[in-house]
């Protein structure tokens, strides 16, 4: 099972991090259905997997603790995480040149 989580470039602590975060994310959801509890766990889950390496390494963090917290930090913010990239991605469509400058400066 290791080398699965491996090949997929995902470590398990991250992602348990973002279960739990996306878990906890639900008290803060208005109007839950199981459908939007379902998506915000996933959500975090994906968001802790795949975004906290990119993170780590952005940030320069060495520290196994401090990772595994910003995994959990992203699976509880998870969903704004990704309607963020809904809006960049969406701003992007209308205006490339304008979303590139603006994330370089």
């Amino acid at each position: 099972m290791r080398e699965v989580w491996d090949h997929l470039g995902i470590q398990v602590s991250s992602v348990i991090a973002g279960l739990i975060g996306g878990i906890l994310s639900l008290s803060m959801l208005p109007r839950l259905t199981f459908r939007k509890a379902i998506t915000a766990v996933i959500g975090g889950a994906a968001c802790a997997a795949y975004l906290t390496p990119l993170a780590v390494e952005y940030l320069g963090i060495a520290s196994r603790n401090l990772e595994n917290g910003l995994a959990f930090a992203l699976g509880v913010a998870g969903m704004n995480v990704l309607g963020g990239i809904f809006k960049l991605s969406e701003r992007f469509e209308r205006a490339p040149e304008d979303t590139i400058n603006r994330l370089r400066k």
